[in-house]
């Protein structure tokens, strides 16, 4: 029964896929490739135009440091930086992880129980219009000083777009595979990872994308409300300071670290979803 499943899904699929793999990955690696390398060339053109700005109209350090001082910054204790850049990467991944099994969870209650999405998909919607900064207080209240309450913040901001894609995924199955599986008396459990799960893939794919950058955006800011590590403590501990060079050495780190998350997620969704290649959309 479940092989009979099987061999029809493959068949239905294998013809958009081969002719995906075929034509399509050739020019997405160039174009990629492309891509970075005009950005590359774009972010060296402005830095050093902001490099020529800031030295010729004499502003100072600590009201805008030049870029060659942040990197001298970097180079001058580049220790100080990594550690403090790992420990925001272990809170922001284990938000990430806790949101991504929750969004899960709750598009599969959602998708599989009408009750359950009447009663759940609105807390859901509900709990984005709550300020997750104005909670932070009280998850330390609750949780103490550790790492948990920020962990929790990073969870609770990327939580809804993932959920969100996720149930999104599950729904738009094809009804025609739906029916082909309940024809065979295929279990619920069949249908969920035979069809929804592959069906919704690039959907999971893009919600992770949009996980990725958002639990690193909560680390850093879950980190200013009251810890003695991670980026955003050395932020705002420069800023307090006036070691503007400093602030802006650990924005930059962030950002390095917010693309390279992204770079990450993206050859991940390339290699699951290879036969998906949304830079295509259109073409013959």
């Amino acid at each position: 029964m479940h092989d009979l499943a099987t061999r029809a899904l493959r068949a239905e699929s294998r013809p958009k896929w081969v002719r995906f793999a075929r034509g399509r990955t050739g020019g997405r690696g160039r174009s990629w490739s492309k891509s970075g390398v005009a950005a590359g060339a774009v972010f060296v053109a402005l830095t050093l135009a902001v490099e020529l700005i800031v030295r010729l109209t004499h502003v100072a350090s600590f009201v805008f440091p030049p870029p060659s001082a942040v990197v001298a910054e970097l180079a001058r204790t580049p220790g100080v930086f990594a550690g403090n850049a790992a420990h925001t990467v272990f809170e922001a991944g284990a938000g990430l992880v806790v949101a991504a099994a929750a969004a899960l969870l709750f598009a599969a209650a959602a998708v599989h129980s009408q009750l359950l999405d009447r009663l759940l998909t609105p807390l859901v919607v509900v709990s984005q219009t709550v300020p997750v900064i104005a909670l932070a207080p009280l998850l330390v209240l609750w949780f103490g000083y550790g790492d948990l309450p920020r962990v929790v913040i990073c969870a609770l901001i990327a939580f809804f777009p993932m959920a969100v894609t996720a149930l999104q995924g599950f729904r738009s199955t094809d009804p025609q595979l739906l029916l082909l599986l309940r024809s065979v008396n295929a279990s619920r459990w069949d249908v969920f990872w035979r069809v929804r799960v592959p069906g919704a893939a690039p959907f999971l794919a893009a919600g992770f994308r949009t996980g990725v950058t958002l639990s690193l955006v909560g680390a850093v800011v879950a980190e200013w409300t009251g810890t003695d590590r991670g980026l955003g403590y050395v932020v705002l501990s420069a800023n307090s300071r006036l070691a503007t060079a400093q602030a802006f050495a650990a924005v930059l780190v962030i950002t390095a670290l917010g693309l390279t998350a992204y770079a990450i997620a993206v050859m991940l969704e390339r290699r699951i979803c290879w036969w998906n290649d949304p830079a295509s959309t259109g073409e013959n």
